[in-house]
């Protein structure tokens, strides 16, 4: 143990459902367990603590669009198909741009000016030498900014699961004004941290000192092992983000196998989790599939995890362009630990980070959404099915030793360790 002291900012944190909680509950209690004193602000009520990490944290009051949607729905998020409009796409860059994110987004006034009120008390009291802020909210990463200022010595780590300015969604106003106040805040931080390589390669415009910081699996993780399943589940839990997610080739590739006989009906099952449904629903009704598709709505973190164990396989949708590479779900951790095969089917073209990481643990492939691509996604399918076929039950693909050796926390923190010991 260091004698370093962390006092992490962090708006999503356990038990708030979503991969953003998660990953910030992991890097924490990493970190927490290799210095002498930490201590967490979040948002989220009756935050949860680590098995052995003895940090402090502490709830801060929040008034924002999300506690707001809390009260009406179970995981504060609006379907996507409520975005599409064009008041909506105005309202999301809206309060995405500065200073109304600081205002009404995330968080809100209330948690950002008593984020920065307890910081400054904290840092004071304890002595604090190293600060880490995870966005999003911005309303986390601006507080840090302002804290720095006014505390020279913190070593500041700015970690970031997204891009603030995303090309592939075009989600705030005036984007080049936004690039320059970035850039002069984020050149205030020590190190930034980032899911991907692809989105490090953007993040190197506000500060050149950036790091590849993957999500990543628990030390030791014990293989999985094949699970019997009465049907060939093919399963997708997670949003859609508009039109930067396509299953439509899955549809089709399943459609074909129909088709050439090569799938018999009663042996398939197309189940989605989550708040978009009605535009699984309006594929399965495209493709004549309502009765193999299964919609089971917003579930429990705990039956997210039971549906891909017990998945035949299970599917990976995101996006990639030549504007921005290495956008990686944080879903994909979860799959990992389920083990089951993985298919990845990327708008635009594929994504080779993505798609070497599911080949080096020997867990899946990943393909464009181009109708060219639909044969080999064909394969894949029909792959699997031949093995569920035989053994009535799933297939068990990751490579769990290189998995261990590549993802498990000790092996993704390592580079942030050097950096900070």
């Amino acid at each position: 143990m260091t004698d370093l002291r962390f006092l992490f900012l962090l708006y999503a944190y356990p038990p708030a459902m979503g991969t953003a909680a998660k990953r910030n509950f992991r890097i924490s209690s990493f970190i927490s367990k290799k210095v002498k004193f930490s201590k967490i602000f979040t948002s989220s009520s009756s935050p949860s603590n680590a098995r052995g990490v003895t940090n402090e944290i502490e709830s801060i009051p929040v008034v924002d669009y999300r506690s707001l949607l809390r009260r009406r729905t179970t995981d504060a998020a609006v379907p996507e198909n409520k975005k599409s409009s064009a008041l909506a796409q105005f309202l999301i860059r809206l309060i995405n741009t500065f200073p109304i994110n600081i205002i009404a987004g995330e968080g809100g006034l209330i948690y950002f000016f008593s984020l920065l009120r307890r910081g400054k008390k904290v840092i004071e009291q304890n002595e604090i030498t190293h600060l880490y802020s995870s966005y999003r909210p911005f309303a986390d990463h601006y507080v840090a900014f302002l804290l720095k200022k006014k505390y020279p010595h913190l070593y500041w780590i700015a970690d970031f699961r997204d891009l603030m300015i995303d090309p592939h969604y075009n989600h705030i106003l005036f984007p080049q004004q936004h690039h320059s106040f970035f850039e002069r805040i984020f050149q205030k931080a020590n190190l930034l941290t980032t899911v991907s390589d692809g989105l490090a390669k953007h993040l190197v415009s506000y500060n050149p000192n950036v790091l590849t910081l993957r999500n990543g699996v628990p030390n030791n993780l014990e293989a999985p092992v094949p699970k019997e399943v009465s049907v060939f589940t093919i399963a997708y839990s997670g949003s859609m983000f508009l039109n930067k997610r396509n299953a439509e080739p899955l549809f089709q590739a399943v459609q074909e196998l129909f088709q050439e006989t090569k799938f018999e009906a009663e042996d398939i099952s197309i189940v989605y989790a989550g708040k978009d449904g009605q535009q699984w629903r309006a594929l399965a009704k495209k493709f004549r599939f309502e009765t193999i598709f299964k919609d089971k709505g917003i579930i429990s973190a705990e039956e997210a995890i039971a549906l891909q164990q017990n998945a035949c396989i299970n599917v990976l949708l995101t996006i990639s362009s030549e504007k921005l590479q290495g956008v990686l779900t944080g879903k994909m951790i979860e799959y990992f630990e389920a083990g089951i095969p993985v298919l990845g089917i990327v708008v635009d073209q594929n994504d080779a980070e993505l798609q070497n990481i599911l080949q080096e643990i020997e867990i899946g492939d990943s393909f464009s959404d181009a109708y060219k691509d639909v044969e080999e996604i064909k394969s894949f399918l029909h792959r699997e099915y031949l093995h569920w076929k035989k053994t009535k039950a799933n297939r068990i693909a990751v490579n769990t030793e290189v998995l261990n050796r590549k993802y498990s926390m000790d092996a993704v923190m390592q580079p942030l360790l050097d950096k900070i010991l």
